[in-house]
This record gives C-alpha cells, sequence and structure tokens, in this order.
C-alpha cells in the first residue's frame, strides 16, 4: 500500500483504523493530513492501524484531533515490521492510552525529527514502545504539553531490547514522565524541563550528556494543507516549524 498526498478529514468508524485500517506485508505513507478522525470506545488507531510484517514506513504526515473525545487507544497503531517514522507532526490528540502513537513489537523502528505536542490521554500514556526483540530509537523529537494522569508516563516502554531517545526536547509535559515497566530505556543528549513525577517503576539511564534546562524547540519541516497547519496545532512560546 502506497497512500501520497492524501487528506483524510473528520473520517470515523465503529472499531480500528479510524482512517486507515491496513494488514499486508508492506505500506508506505507520505505526505499526508489526518485530521479529526475517531474509531471507536475500544478502538485502536483513531487515525490508522498498520500491521505489516516487512516495511511500514510514515513520513511528512500530520495528525491531529485524532480523536474528538479522550477513549479509545492510540492515534497511530504500528504493529511489527520495521518501521520508520519521520517529520511527522503529531499533535492535539485524545486517547483513554497512548495518545500518540504505539509501536508494537517491530524488529526495529527508527524515528527522527518529529513533534507530539498537546497531546492528551485520560488515564495514561503518550508514547508507548513495546517491542520483544531489535532496536527502538527515537531522535530530535519535540516532546511538549503532553499529559499522563496515571503512573505510567509519557512515554512508556516495557518489553526486551534497546530503547534509546536522543537529541529531544522533553518540556511543559504533566503527570508522569518517563515509565520503564519491564526492560531499559537510555534518555542521551537531550533537553529536559520537567516538574512532575520524573521516573516511575525502573530506573531511566540519563547518565550521558543531557541538559536539565527550557531552550527552544526543534524546527522541523512538516507537511502542511488545508486542515493541518502547524503552526496552529502545536504554537507554543518555545516552538516554530517550517512546512512542506
Amino acid at each position: 500500500m502506497n497512500v501520497n498526498y492524501t487528506m483524510f478529514y473528520n473520517c470515523l468508524c465503529t472499531m480500528s483504523g479510524g482512517a486507515i485500517y491496513f494488514t499486508s506485508p508492506n505500506a508506505c505513507l507520505r505526505m499526508i493530513c489526518a485530521n479529526r478522525g475517531s474509531g471507536g470506545a475500544e478502538s485502536c488507531g483513531h487515525f490508522s492501524f498498520l500491521s505489516v510484517n516487512q516495511v511500514n514506513q510514515e513520513e511528512y504526515l500530520s495528525v491531529s484531533y485524532c480523536s474528538h473525545t479522550t477513549t479509545g487507544y492510540y492515534s497511530i497503531y504500528l504493529h511489527s515490521g520495521s518501521q520508520r517514522v519521520d517529520n511527522t507532526n503529531i499533535s492535539m490528540n485524545n486517547a483513554y492510552r497512548s495518545s500518540a502513537i504505539y509501536t508494537y513489537s517491530p524488529s526495529s523502528f527508527i524515528s527522527s525529527h518529529c513533534t507530539v505536542a498537546n497531546n492528551k490521554a485520560s488515564e495514561s500514556r503518550c508514547i508507548w514502545f513495546y517491542s520483544t526483540t531489535g532496536s527502538i530509537s527515537m531522535s530530535y523529537a519535540n516532546i511538549v504539553h503532553n499529559n499522563s494522569p496515571s503512573g505510567f508516563g509519557i512515554v512508556y516502554v516495557h518489553g526486551a531490547g534497546l530503547k534509546i531517545l536522543m537529541y529531544s526536547i522533553f518540556q511543559n509535559n504533566q503527570n508522569y514522565l518517563f515509565c520503564v515497566w519491564t526492560g531499559s530505556l537510555e534518555v542521551s543528549h537531550s533537553f529536559i524541563s520537567h516538574l512532575g513525577v520524573f521516573s516511575t517503576s525502573l530506573a531511566v539511564s540519563t547518565a550521558t550528556n543531557n541538559s536539565f534546562t527550557i531552550i527552544i524547540t526543534y524546527q522541523i519541516q512538516f507537511f502542511i494543507s488545508y486542515h493541518c497547519d502547524p503552526e496552529n496545532l502545536v504554537q507554543t512560546p518555545y516552538q516554530s516549524q517550517d512546512h512542506v
């Protein structure tokens, strides 16, 4: 499946995958706007449910206001395969659990130059990483103004495999920032400013070149279209983006 230069607006379903539900070997999404998508109350993936056993690639996506209520699970659900998410803006989304993205059991996951901002969970989690093998790596991310009311963290990790967050910015998030349920998480070369609980469960490794201060967030190129304008979605005193 290849989906390019496409807009999904106000797409609703009663189950999983508000706009896209796809199971097959390969998927590539590029230059996509998803605005106001929603699945059912027990759904997985208010915008997309992608179960791919080979290559699962997303770049230049803008996913916002998925869902309109804090029910269901995950705005983006990625299942299996070699996963890559780059230059993607995931902002102003709502869910009961994991308001931004859930990556499940990838052979590898790599993400760079993304913004995850102003997402709201009624129970817990914004970003959820689960793996049994392989590695998970996210770099040059703006992770700002998200919440996790219960003790499972804005970033929640469990399972085996190496999980690394580096060269990223964590600012103005509420409640619990990290939760390492099982396995390990290393945060390095990042800028962290957090007034709530820093971590729960297992310890997070932060020994490598982190600064606990506020800085201007990264200026990142994002896809802009009629229903997806990053400046309007994630505008904060610390934020600016370029458009594609």
